[in-house]
């Protein structure tokens, strides 16, 4: 096991970092220095963290506290009085005896006491409070609590940091909102995505470059999953052993997810799996849920399932604003692959069939499910790491679709220059064949005649280019092609 990401019970959390899981955190690079540098800072500091669960928020903050005096809090659902009291014994193993400590009975008192100890003897002392919507649950007044005391907290000045972070996204963002007590007193604020394909790789190390690309497919990009994989074994075997076998950690993953988040999950579970299907626009998924009979009915479902970052909502690049041309596609990789092998199949894997399962339903059919995925990779690829092929970082990252063709990565860099890209999952290499129909595709849509410059064009494939493609690369200073090993760094 490589790491513990963002699933701690309160009663079997170690609230330090062996050496071992420092030096294997794996990705948030970008993350983990931005809040380092929050927590260096010698002024107050008020930070909110989100993301759904599962994403490795507790783990990203207890790397990012591993070296500073820190009062680590993950609250559950239990009494008030009983948080606080949980609370104070989390504060006393860093601060030892101390009777005002002990004395005091409400939040806002703890929290001056702890910052009288910080500016005496703990300057940057962190409060990490994970699970922050718990606390408020059973105390619906600390919201206000915490505004009163950090507006005070600000005026003293004293080098503390206050951390809350939550995964129900929902609440935290309402947190922030105008009109609730926290607005504007965060100093940093981070919604946490899941890791992209390059990290989540690095898992696998010895894997070959079509199993690692396979494995993101199926597990995603959340370190949870991730971190169950036994690198060791092959994907076959990590497949059946987390998903498909009788007691299986991730067998009811999707409806754990949503039991969690949702109280009734029956028509949210429906237009998940509807989307799974290919029901990407609203008329085909309300076909599918006979309790939803128009689109302003669907709608407050799709919000609730964007907010929870288990929908994603794509608007061609070209449309504009008055047309409502939108698609609809799962969010999380391990949510498509549940939903188009494991649920349909749910009756052999109750009997115990997991073996044939994965031979007959799911690995004959794992190349058509990865063509979307790639896809979904490319263009992740392009955002966070484009400019090391290109002239700068992208501005935007999209795809365009009409009824005569798709664009599959479609979007701007920071210096104006347009680009257009194809992508295959192709087991053989691609040939000049698909950039001639790139090339038209591009000339037919709005999106690149609206802009000034010629467009630079991509290509990503799974098995390489051929011999005529490659040499108009090197004609074409134009012309791109990322294979496997570019997406993997």
């Amino acid at each position: 096991m490589q790491e513990n990401y963002d699933n701690y019970d309160y009663d079997n959390l170690n609230h330090t970092l062996t050496a071992e899981e420092m030096s294997t955190f794996i990705g948030r690079t970008r993350e983990l220095a931005a809040l380092e540098t929050e927590l260096d800072r010698t002024r107050p500091s008020v930070a909110v963290v989100m993301g759904r669960r599962r994403v490795g928020k507790s783990r990203l903050l207890l790397q990012a506290t591993r070296d500073r005096p820190t009062v680590y809090y993950q609250a559950t659902r239990v009494a008030a009085s009983m948080s606080l009291a949980l609370f104070k014994n989390e504060a006393a193993r860093l601060v030892g005896a101390d009777p005002i400590l002990d004395s005091v009975s409400d939040w806002l008192a703890l929290l001056t006491r702890l910052e009288e100890l910080a500016a005496e003897r703990l300057p940057g002392l962190t409060v990490l409070l994970d699970e922050f919507p718990y606390l408020c649950e059973a105390d619906p007044s600390l919201p206000s609590v915490l505004q009163k005391y950090t507006d005070g907290l600000q005026k003293r000045g004293t080098a503390m940091n206050l951390i809350l972070c939550g995964s129900r996204i929902s609440f935290m963002e309402e947190l922030l909102g105008e009109k609730n007590p926290m607005h504007g007193r965060q100093t940093f604020e981070l919604d946490l995505e899941p890791l992209p394909l390059r990290d989540a790789a690095r898992f696998f190390p010895g894997w070959d470059e079509d199993q690692r690309l396979r494995a993101y497919g199926i597990f995603g990009g959340i370190p949870y999953y991730l971190d169950l994989c036994d690198p060791g074994s092959s994907l076959e075997a990590n497949v059946r052993e987390l998903v498909l076998s009788t007691g299986a950690p991730l067998a009811d993953e999707p409806n754990n997810l949503l039991q969690a988040e949702l109280r009734d999950v029956t028509r949210y579970a429906t237009i998940l799996r509807s989307v799974a299907e290919g029901c990407t626009v609203s008329g085909d998924i309300i076909g599918r849920v006979r309790e939803i009979r128009d689109a302003s009915a669907l709608a407050p479902y799709v919000r609730k399932l964007h907010d929870l970052r288990l929908i994603r909502i794509v608007r061609s690049l070209d449309a504009t604003e008055r047309e409502r041309d939108r698609r609809y596609y799962l969010a999380d990789p391990f949510l498509a692959f549940w939903y188009r092998f494991h649920l349909p199949n749910a009756s052999a894997l109750g009997a115990g069939h997991d073996t044939q399962v994965w031979q007959h339903a799911i690995e004959p059919r794992l190349d058509d499910y990865m063509g979307g995925l790639f896809e979904w990779a490319c263009r992740d690829h392009v955002r966070l790491f484009g400019q090391e092929v290109l002239p700068s970082a992208a501005r935007e990252v999209g795809q365009i679709w009409s009824g005569n063709f798709d664009i599959d990565v479609a979007g701007q860099l920071l210096d104006g220059t347009p680009l257009a890209g194809k992508c295959k999952w192709w087991k053989e290499p691609i040939g000049a064949s698909v950039l001639a129909r790139l090339r038209e595709s591009v000339g037919q849509s709005p999106y690149f005649r609206n802009l000034q410059n010629d467009p630079i064009y991509l290509l990503f494939s799974r098995s390489g280019f051929t011999p005529e493609l490659e040499r108009l690369r090197e004609a074409d200073a134009s012309i791109r092609l990322l294979g496997p090993r570019d997406l993997l760094g």
